[in-house]
């Protein structure tokens, strides 16, 4: 058993650390140290300006407590298969469950130092105190970690559907961070119709134009992730004082959007229907396209509106104007001409 799950660990982990290459590359490095930088500089100059209430630390404390607990989960690496060929290995797999609780621990209690670290000269408690807090977020998180496990044995057997969907869940998010990146293979979707959406469903004749903006609705997570990187944009423009900061951030996080909008080009590449449809090729591109266009469209305009009143100078909203419109124009088309 111990061979079996520290050969999947391994792959696993060979499997994440070909993707980090594609992560940390030279450019984004330096884009995170000069980010790491700025973010010091405007955390000192916080530091000396303002100092918190008893009700701001409250606030504070129950922030960092949160976000600490949104960190990790329960690694397991079980597979669909061993629901069959490990049945009769059910006492090894509950020992084994309990062993990999104590992994799954480290990376939520090394996130929990960091934040509480960052946390400490803002709220100038006692040392003591900031101990203590660290090991409770530690024991609620292996508490919620062991009630996970629990969860898998209500019925006094193990529940292998629960424990399989349990780690594709913890792998599917993992790639899909990888996915901002680089290409991903493994990666599973699924499909949500999204009724209040449907209106945006116009009927056209340009069919592919109609197939990538259902699939942007509905399929995969295109529409959450859109969603999640224009909040990013949004937070950095309100929080990030330093207004080239705050653009480079904006800059970043659209190209990362319009970066992950392109794998909707092979969305419908495993339909065999679409190959005998009396279209053109450059069809499928151009209706990649226009979806593209529309959705920068309203992350452009909201961010326009939000940068004209948070961003100082005010010529630096243009910037991106000028950048959502370049990479709109000639980095989509000249992606889509390449592939």
């Amino acid at each position: 058993m111990n061979e079996i799950f520290k050969k999947r660990r391994n792959l696993w982990y060979k499997q994440n650390i070909k993707y980090l290459r594609y992560v940390f590359n030279d450019h984004f490095v330096l884009f995170l140290m000069i980010l790491l930088g700025a973010l010091v500089v405007q955390y000192i100059n916080f530091l000396q300006i303002h100092q918190l209430n008893l009700w701001g630390k409250i606030i504070l404390v129950i922030l960092i407590s949160l976000a600490s607990q949104i960190v990790g989960r329960l690694a397991t690496f079980i597979e669909s298969p061993d629901k069959v060929f490990l049945l009769t290995k059910e006492m090894e797999v509950r020992a084994y469950l309990v062993k990999y609780l104590i992994r799954s621990l480290i990376i939520p209690a090394v996130v929990s130092a960091l934040l509480v670290l960052i946390a400490a000269p803002l709220l100038r408690f006692n040392p003591i105190f900031l101990v203590l807090w660290f090991v409770l977020l530690v024991a609620i998180k292996a508490a919620w970690l062991a009630y996970k496990i629990w969860s898998s044995q209500k019925s006094g057997l193990l529940d292998w559907a629960f424990l399989i969907d349990l780690e594709e869940g913890r792998k599917t998010g993992t790639l899909r961070l990888f996915s901002l990146f680089t290409n991903v293979k493994g990666l599973k979707s699924h499909s949500h119709r999204r009724k209040y959406l449907d209106f945006l469903l116009t009927k056209t004749k340009r069919t592919y134009e109609y197939l990538f903006t259902r699939s942007f609705l509905r399929s995969g997570d295109y529409l959450g992730l859109t969603i999640r990187l224009l909040i990013l944009s949004i937070l950095a423009m309100i929080f990030i004082n330093n207004g080239i900061v705050a653009i480079i951030m904006v800059v970043v996080f659209n190209y990362l959007l319009i970066f992950q909008l392109l794998s909707l080009q092979t969305a419908f590449d495993y339909q065999l229907l679409t190959r005998i449809y009396p279209l053109k090729k450059a069809a499928k591109t151009a209706g990649l396209r226009v979806l593209i266009f529309r959705v920068m469209m309203f992350v452009t305009i909201v961010e326009l509106i939000l940068s004209l009143i948070f961003v100082r100078p005010f010529f630096l909203s243009l910037i991106i104007l000028l950048t959502n419109f370049l990479l709109t124009k000639f980095y989509v088309r000249f992606r889509l001409k390449n592939k």
